[in-house]
């Protein structure tokens, strides 16, 4: 994730990302510039803060035994998750992956774009759109 750096006068990658409240209750991303190392803040609820591992307790248990437990460990097992696994966790009634992404990781934009995808190639693609903006 992107951010822009005040001190380097440019935008630059985001080192440890950590979701954090602003002092006026908004919600943010704070880490550090991977050039200068000066604390960069992106403000609204963004998934950075997803790319950093989940408590155990929360971790998704997919089908098919794969533990996950961040955005880029879904995207990496929806690239080359079965459609039979993923129909397990994506039915007309349920989508347990929009569902985790929602309540667990706190991301309803990316819940929404999950609730869409009627395949695992089309989830990983608005999983891996997702982490880099």
């Amino acid at each position: 994730m992107e951010a822009y750096c005040l001190k380097c006068k440019a935008k630059r990658e985001m080192k440890d990302p950590v979701q954090v409240t602003m002092k006026n209750g908004k919600p943010a991303v704070m880490a550090s510039c991977t050039v200068c190392g000066t604390k960069m803040y992106r403000i609204g609820r963004q998934a950075a803060g997803s790319l950093q591992n989940v408590p155990e307790d929360k971790a998704f248990w997919c089908n098919d035994g794969r533990v996950i437990k961040n955005l880029p460990e879904l995207a990496s097992a929806l690239k080359d998750m079965s459609d039979e696994t993923f129909r397990h966790h994506v039915t007309t009634n349920k989508n347990d992956f929009g569902n985790w992404v929602k309540y667990v990781i706190g991301d309803e934009k990316l819940s929404v774009d999950l609730s869409r995808a009627d395949s695992p190639h089309k989830a990983a693609k608005y999983v891996e759109s997702r982490i880099k903006n």
